[in-house]
């Protein structure tokens, strides 16, 4: 029997016998001496756990040199002095639950105790990153905290020495089933530290088309070969960076809950490598054309088309480069939002071990998760494990949105040709992909991102191309025009998003009608909500686009209709004690308001008596913003009606009229005027609720929050709300 020394500093003299899987022995290089720094074992070790004396003890625990852990290079190691704990832990009033283990489900029972011993020990720096046995795949030079807890009942006479004795002893580090086994029934090990877990996995992309104009349309609109999309499946794999606790808890029934859980404090990073094919040609295995098989409506045409186009090979290549970093960024958000969604104590991953049922296959996936690796776990159903709980599958089963803005696509018709003549991009904040004419390809590409385009530069475009595509939808239902579904979005990323920037992320999912006021309600003791996206979409059709231009009986809306729906607008996202809250008064007071049209932006001083000069500005902008936009709808709605009155007047009449002609030539110039004179604030989420407001909150909507601190994910299907 092998023991090693316990002293204290009040006189113990222990030898304690290691257990036969003891990690002091199967692990350690050389048994080490271990000194409780300031507990009074001597005195205190005869008495029985349950005596009034012994309330929650704890103490650091000093080795007397450094000691290595692993063979050969070991993967970790103990420094000399404070670098383990011991603990005796009883249940407080009000809780049973353990400190510092992060599981909700594991409380300490009635008429009984746990004690716990750890050491904290230094990856190898030299180690890579989930190589090690032990180093469950925690970043090399990082630190990692290894407690076991065992059970003991208060009714039984054990002393507080007999059960130093046996924790010290049997002590385990869960780096291999065999570990796993050896953990008595009610007793419990974790693992702390910062590091990698990987995945691999297949996941499901829902490729969804959002067809939008430019301002110069062919009249009458060609045919259009878009669909509405579809699904396409890709082999990701998965590389987490976090801080997380690894748990092993020993049920009554023998089986071993195996769980990952993420520190909620922790931010959390995540970064997917996309799988694909390596063909050279169009229509194979490349990813682009998976997906134009998913939105194209003649999927055989468009990759023919681009097959004859003999691309070169650069171009091929950004095309291919784009499609693969807009997916991977899908995936990392997918991921990334249900890693932070998890609640505290619950589990990332948790699994139901049967050590009795296990297989070789099962064994050598189960080890491979505890290095960092969850690969295996998640490829196939493996004998013996049983999964309880999965972040991915919450992925895995609703699917990932993929969003393809096809901007111009209504100037020519099919994907192929919007391709061939023009480029593809992806929007770095939503990992949206954007297939775009060259025109609009100029006006967004990125400087700082390959294949990518400018976050705020797209927004505004995007939003500037709704707008035409809504005008040209109500104009269509009398030209024979394709019936699209279109949507319009808001997207933003702040890498620290303070409490005023999070306030206006959820306001703008209430003011959509998606989430609660509670929903929307920011906790008040979280300032910092760290690096967090938002992305909120609005989805149309032919009908919805018609109904914000025109009454039901087919005259046009005035334009103080859209005053008032860009002043509600402000009401949304300005609230009484916000900084700006002076800004209301506009949105609220229709006699100010008309004050404000009747005196002009030269009056807005005497108006605005000691408003400081920042918020005069913002008030003006607020003013500029709302009667551009309201001038620019009501101008399509007066040219709109009078296209459809035309035709109602000449059902039969040819698109070649010259009368015709020129009503669709004043609405392609009015289109223009409101192209050029777009302003910041319409890519706002103020242009998108305006739009809203106009539609009567009937289009579909969705919001995606997504942040280390708080998470918000709500839709409303355009279906279940377009008819009046």
């Amino acid at each position: 029997m092998t023991t090693i020394k316990l002293t204290d500093q009040l006189g113990l003299d222990e030898d304690v016998t290691l257990a036969p899987s003891s990690a002091l022995l199967q692990y350690f290089q050389q048994v080490p001496s271990l000194r409780l720094d300031s507990l009074n074992l001597a005195k205190l070790g005869g008495l029985t756990l349950d005596q009034p004396a012994l309330t929650a003890l704890s103490t650091g625990i000093s080795f007397e040199q450094p000691i290595p852990i692993g063979a050969g290079a070991p993967d970790l190691s103990v420094q000399a002095w404070v670098h383990g704990s011991f603990a005796l832990i009883k249940r407080a009033p009000g809780t049973a639950s353990l400190p510092d283990v992060l599981a909700d489900d594991i409380d300490i029972p009635e008429n009984a105790c746990y004690v716990s011993f750890g050491i904290d020990a230094s990856v190898g720096a030299g180690i890579e990153a989930g190589s090690g046995a032990l180093t469950f795949g925690v970043a090399p030079g990082a630190t990692i905290t290894i407690v076991n807890y065992r059970n003991f009942p208060l009714n039984q006479g054990v002393t507080l020495l007999d059960a130093v004795r046996e924790t010290v002893g049997g002590y385990l580090i869960p780096a291999r089933t065999d570990d796993l086994a050896a953990l008595p029934q009610g007793g419990l090990t974790t693992v702390t530290g910062t590091g990698s877990l990987k995945l691999s996995v297949t996941a499901d992309l829902l490729a969804i088309s959002n067809p939008l104009a430019s301002v110069s349309l062919p009249a009458p609109l060609p045919a259009l070969a878009v669909s509405a999309g579809g699904s396409v499946t890709v082999d990701a794999s998965y590389e987490v960076a976090c801080s997380y606790q690894i748990c092993a808890h020993k049920l009554d029934t023998g089986k071993v809950r195996l769980g990952w859980y993420r520190e909620q404090s922790s931010e959390i990073q995540v970064g997917a490598t996309v799988s694909e094919g390596v063909s050279a040609a169009f229509g194979s295995t490349d990813l682009f054309s998976a997906i134009v098989g998913r939105i194209s409506a003649d999927p055989a045409a468009d990759l023919n088309e681009l097959s004859q186009a003999k691309l070169s090979d650069n171009q091929i290549a950004a095309i291919r480069a784009a499609v693969k970093a807009a997916v991977q960024r899908k995936l990392e958000l997918a991921l990334s939002m249900e890693l932070s969604a998890t609640q505290s104590g619950s589990a990332a991953f948790l699994y139901e071990i049967d050590l009795a049922a296990l297989t070789v296959e099962s064994r050598q996936a189960l080890e491979q998760a505890l290095r960092g690796d969850l690969s295996s776990l998640h490829a196939s159903s493996l004998p013996g494990i049983s999964c309880v709980h999965s972040v991915w599958e919450a992925v895995r089963t609703t699917g990932v949105s993929f969003h393809v803005n096809l901007l111009g696509i209504l100037n020519v018709s099919s994907i192929a040709t919007l391709t061939r003549s023009g480029k593809v991009m992806y929007e770095p904040v939503t990992g949206a992909l954007v297939i775009t004419d060259q025109v609009t390809a100029a006006r967004i590409q990125s400087t700082q991102v390959n294949f990518g385009a400018d976050t705020q530069k797209l927004r505004q475009v995007m939003s500037e191309s709704f707008l035409i595509t809504a005008v040209y939808q109500g104009a269509q239902r009398q030209t024979g025009g394709p019936v699209l579904r279109f949507s319009h979005s808001y997207f933003d990323l702040q890498n620290q998003t303070g409490h005023g920037q999070m306030l206006q992320m959820l306001r703008t999912g209430l003011a959509l009608g998606l989430l609660s006021a509670q929903e929307a309600d920011a906790p008040q003791d979280i300032q910092d909500f760290g690096r967090t996206m938002i992305h909120a979409t609005t989805e149309y059709d032919d009908e919805l686009a018609t109904a914000v231009f025109l009454d039901p009986n087919g005259a046009p809306l005035a334009q103080e209709f859209y005053e008032q729906m860009g002043r509600n607008a402000v009401q949304y996202l300005v609230k009484d004690g916000d900084v700006d809250a002076v800004r209301l008064r506009p949105a609220i007071d229709d006699t100010l308001w008309a004050q404000m049209k009747e005196q002009g932006q030269p009056g807005f001083a005497l108006l605005f008596p000691f408003v400081s000069a920042p918020l005069l500005g913002a008030i003006t902008a607020d003013y500029s913003t709302i009667v551009w936009w309201a001038d620019a709808m009501a101008g399509a709605a007066q040219r709109l009606a009078a296209i459809r009155q035309w035709f109602d007047a000449r059902p039969t009449a040819s698109l070649d009229d010259a009368t015709f002609q020129k009503l669709r030539s004043g609405l392609a110039d009015h289109l223009k005027q409101v192209a050029a004179n777009t302003t910041e604030e319409f890519g706002q989420p103020w242009g998108l609720l305006a739009m809203n407001e106009a539609a009567n909150h009937r289009p579909g909507a969705t919001i995606l929050i997504a942040g280390p601190s708080l998470v918000r994910m709500k839709e409303r299907p355009l279906a279940a709300v377009a008819k009046p």
